[in-house]
Order: structure tokens, then sequence, then C-alpha cells
């Protein structure tokens, strides 16, 4: 378990690791330190928001991309994007890692960057839909599920729990997958990850119960139903960093390392074969290191397929930090620049103009895509989506590991989202 003053460390790390945004050309040099010790006191404050530290939304300067692939795109010295980071609502007097819900990217009316803006590069993975639900309720897209379907959380009033629907983008509506039970008697309730395999969805959530640290792990059938408890854990074995569902069980794996799964039915916890020290990535996946907050400048040295105990070892080449790799592309930072690698470290290079990929948990999306604040690189095939509209506020879940979908709010319209489902973007040609 970690305590606030190994925290307190974790965010001086991350402080002067923070992305050094030089992007005011002909300004005094004093202006441009000014900005950069700027970004990494924010950089710091918003690591401590998601960690729990602190309760407030603050924010942070973000890199973004240059160039890629087939699309070039060139950096424009006279915008700075901004990064918000916004968590649910944070229990009192707890050093515990707090995830929050969402990250989101407030943007400059001038962009960063240009590209082949993402409606026009993928059509068909593109669509609209309302920001809130029939309550009232404001919705936090989670993941995909498929090429038209999206995971939601609809959000209530400060305290109260919510409900999981589900968004079909064909028909343009959507439907109530559960409510989010609160057991009574619970205090610093704060909501954690939730997932999906496509069939049933599961989350955990922590509290404390009569002073001791818990993580209660629930699921229902995606299809609907009710919410039901699958097993309740205490003190370091509440834990939590990541949720999954192999398709018969809750699998999950703890800050400290080890993949466990229970039942649906529920019982008693077991260990995963070849999970120790393990970190759930996406079932059956896993590797040896989590949250880069936790862990500044550790390197995933294998990803191991927990379905048939498949341990696939990855090269680390010198000065690489923060590695962290899908079944096939790896991504990371070197000497102050993103880039990306396969698990043997070839088809190593740039991610184009990023300095750094935020979030605790920076894997490849769907083990093809990397996202600054403002584009999506698409490793596959080199090519860049821009998803920068004006004045838009573009959102990446982190209640989900990892997420599939992007989604952004323009201005002009704040009832309603654009979302990018990555799970419909065409294979690569």
């Amino acid at each position: 378990m970690r305590t606030e003053d190994e925290l307190s460390g974790a965010l001086r790390d991350a402080a002067d690791r923070a992305p050094e945004l030089d992007l005011l050309a002909g300004v005094g040099a004093r202006r441009r330190r000014r900005i950069r010790r700027r970004a990494q006191l924010l950089a710091a404050a918003a690591v401590a928001a998601v960690a729990g530290v602190v309760s407030t939304s603050t924010v942070v300067a973000q890199g973004a991309f240059s160039s890629g692939g087939g699309d070039e795109m060139a950096v424009k010295p006279t915008s700075v994007a901004i990064t918000t980071v916004t968590p649910s609502p944070l229990p009192a007097k707890t050093s515990r890692p707090h995830p929050g819900p969402t990250v989101t990217r407030t943007v400059t009316p001038t962009p960063l960057v240009e590209g082949t803006p993402v409606r026009k590069l993928w059509p068909k993975a593109v669509f609209q839909m309302p920001a809130k639900n029939a309550d009232g309720w404001l919705y936090r897209p989670i993941t995909s599920i498929g090429a038209t379907e999206v995971l939601l959380k609809a959000e209530p009033l400060p305290g109260k729990a919510g409900k999981l629907e589900v968004y079909d983008a064909k028909t343009g509506k959507s439907r109530v997958v559960t409510e989010i039970p609160v057991t009574p008697g619970l205090k610093q309730n704060f909501q954690g990850a939730i997932s999906t395999d496509g069939t049933n969805v599961v989350w955990y959530n922590n509290a404390r119960k009569d002073g001791t640290w818990i993580a209660e792990l629930w699921w229902a059938p995606l299809p609907g139903g009710k919410a039901k408890l699958a097993v309740t854990l205490t003190g370091a074995d509440a834990d939590v960093d990541a949720i999954g569902s192999d398709g018969e069980n809750i699998v999950w794996s703890t800050k400290k390392g080890g993949v466990y799964r229970v039942p649906f039915a529920g019982g008693t916890p077991a260990r995963v074969p070849k999970g120790d020290g393990l970190h759930l990535i996406d079932w059956p996946w896993a590797g040896d290191a989590g949250n880069v907050f936790l862990g500044a400048g550790r390197n995933q040295s294998k990803i191991v397929n927990l379905a048939d105990g498949t341990v696939t070892k990855i090269a680390i080449k010198d000065k690489t930090k923060d590695l962290r790799c899908g079944p096939v592309w790896c991504l990371g930072r070197r000497g102050g620049t993103a880039f990306v690698q396969r698990l043997d470290g070839t088809r190593a290079g740039k991610v184009p103009g990023a300095k750094s990929l935020g979030g605790p948990n920076p894997y490849p999306l769907l083990d093809r895509f990397a996202v600054s604040a403002l584009a999506v690189y698409d490793i596959n095939t080199g090519r860049v989506a821009s998803v920068l509209e004006p004045g838009s506020v573009i959102g990446i879940s982190i209640l989900s590991r990892p997420s599939k979908t992007v989604y952004w709010r323009g201005p002009g319209n704040p009832d309603k989202y654009w979302v990018l489902n990555l799970a419909a973007v065409p294979p690569a040609q």
C-alpha cells in the first residue's frame, strides 16, 4: 500500500518529466522558462488529482503530434494545448490512488497541428450522440462494444452512483444496462474501473467500511439486468488497479502485482496461473509494469497471455522509460520523445511530435493507436487523424483500460458529443 510520502515522490518525478512546452517561438528565454516551470507544476497537480491526493480539477500542459506517416502535420508555434483532469468526487483523508472517470483535454482555437480531419479519414468510425441521458445525467463514454455500440456511465449529482447504459450509433438510441448499487454504510466511496467482454460488464469501487479499506467487485449482464456483487476485498488486496472478464469470471490485478479471478456467482478469489507479479492490461494479456505514476520510469519487460501461459520477452533499448506494450506494439519515451516499437525492438520510430503520452497506463489503444491531445496516430498505417475542432473539449475515459473511444464536444453544441469508435476504424490496408 502506498503512503502519501511515496506518492509525493512519484509526483515530484512526474513534475520533473512533464512536457517542457517550448512552443512559443519568438519570445524570450525567460518567458519560456516560466512556461516550462508552470507546465511542470501543473503536471504534478494533475497527477495528484488522478492519484487521489487532491480533489479539485487541475490542468496540465500536454504535447501533441507534429507529423506522421501518410499525412504531414506541421507544429503551429503559436498555440498551447491544455489537459484538464476531472476526477469523480474524491473521498477525504485517503492516500489511495484515485483513477477518476475521464481525462478531458481543452484545446485552444488555433491548432497546434494539421492533419487529416478524423471525419474525413475514418468517416464510418465517427458519430454524434447526446451528452446526457433521458434523466438529464451527464454521459461519460467508457469504451466501445463492436463497431456501433458504446458503453456509457450516466452520472447524476455528486454522491450518487449512476447507471451503465449502451448507445447504439446505428439506431440512435440508448438503453440501460444496470443501475450501479451503493452499499449502505460505506464511506469515502468512489468508482473504480469498468470493463466489458462483450457479454458482461464488470467494475469495482473502493470505499471504507468500519474504517477498513475495501474494494467491491460487481458485474451485470450486458444485455441488461440487476448488478450483482461477486466479492469484497480488504486491506492490500483491495488495491485493485485493473479489472476485466474472461467470460466466466471477474479478473483483476492489484497495484503490488498479481492477477486474480472469482466466478460471477462469487466465491473465494484464486490466483490466475502465471499471473504472479503481473498487471492486467486487457484479458488475456498482462505485463510486469503497472501505473507509470506510481513506478515512474519503470519499463514493461514481458507480456503474458494468461489464457495459455505464453510469455514473450520485450526488447528494451538504453534510456527507454515508461515502456508499455500490447501483444504487438509498445509505446514509451526516450530522450524527451515518445516512440513506438514492436515487442522485439524492431519497427522503432518516434511518435510524431509527442514528448510523452499521458495517463497512468499509456498502452497502445487496441494495440494500434496512440492518442495525443489533438490527434490519433495509427501505428499500423502511419496515418494521423486530427480530432481538433476550435474550442473543443476532447476526452478519453480512464475508467476503461484500454479505452476504445475518443470523444469531444464543441462550443457550439454542448449537448452533443462527437465520438470516434476506434473499433470501427478499417483494418490497415
